[in-house]
């Protein structure tokens, strides 16, 4: 299976899109429109179908799935998807709480009209319990299970959250858990900065999938693949 670059959409310009789009689609597999930037940027359908044209996949990121759950719109939100013609969805609790029953009956329900991406982690923990590396493996499975085509492990657009430590670096003990039991070809590892990049390259080789990349690191993570650079050299 070839690997994943999941690109974060932080509110670049269309015509800066395209360019990148043009001139490095064959390193570019899913399009994330971040923070429910599509419902105010007047630009997003340009965008969404440039990546069409590109077979580029573009996805929403969770916390728009979140917003229109919060204010009890997920017919809309749904309707949304579909007027668009969105073909992947990502499901994510990571601000907001739902009961482990009702975010896998929703994994399950829109795994019938879409690829689900299933999050996995919180953006923080807001007074809840500390998720546990069991806990992290048993959200992967259960989300598998119910329909998931891939999970997410979180670590936000700063890569100092959910599988991250403050400082950067990553929760071994938490990685070495999940993939224990689960295909690493149906993980997306949230992967903003090059410390976690290389970790990753390093630990589980240059096929691995890396998500939240910059727009503009597209080339250097490429490169940290190929193992032109020092930090993946040797």
């Amino acid at each position: 299976m070839k690997s994943i670059n999941h690109i974060l959409d932080a509110s670049t310009p269309f015509e800066i899109v395209k360019y990148y789009l043009s001139s490095y689609s064959k390193l570019i597999d899913i399009y994330k429109f971040g923070w429910g930037s599509s419902l105010i940027d007047p630009e997003f359908q340009k965008k969404k179908d440039f990546c069409d044209t590109n077979d580029i996949i573009p996805v929403l990121g969770g916390t728009m799935f979140e917003y229109y759950y919060y204010n009890d719109k997920l017919l809309t939100f749904k309707e949304y998807l579909k007027s668009h013609n969105l073909k992947w969805v990502e499901l994510s609790r990571g601000t907001i709480d739902i009961s482990d029953k009702e975010y896998y009956e929703l994994v399950a329900e829109y795994s019938k009209d879409f690829n689900v991406m299933s999050e996995i982690g919180r953006k923080n923990d807001n007074n809840l319990p500390l998720l546990t590396s069991k806990d992290w493996l048993e959200q992967s499975l259960c989300s598998l299970n119910a329909g998931a085509k891939i999970i997410i492990l979180e670590s936000r657009e700063s890569g100092k959250a959910g599988i991250a430590n403050e400082d950067g670096t990553l929760k071994k003990d938490i990685l070495n858990h999940v993939l224990s039991e689960i295909d690493l070809n149906s993980i997306l590892f949230e992967a903003p900065t090059k410390k976690i990049q290389s970790y990753l390259i390093n630990n589980y080789g240059s096929e691995v999938n890396l998500g939240n990349i910059n727009l503009q690191n597209i080339l250097p993570v490429h490169a940290l693949r190929k193992k032109l650079r020092s930090d993946t050299l040797i």
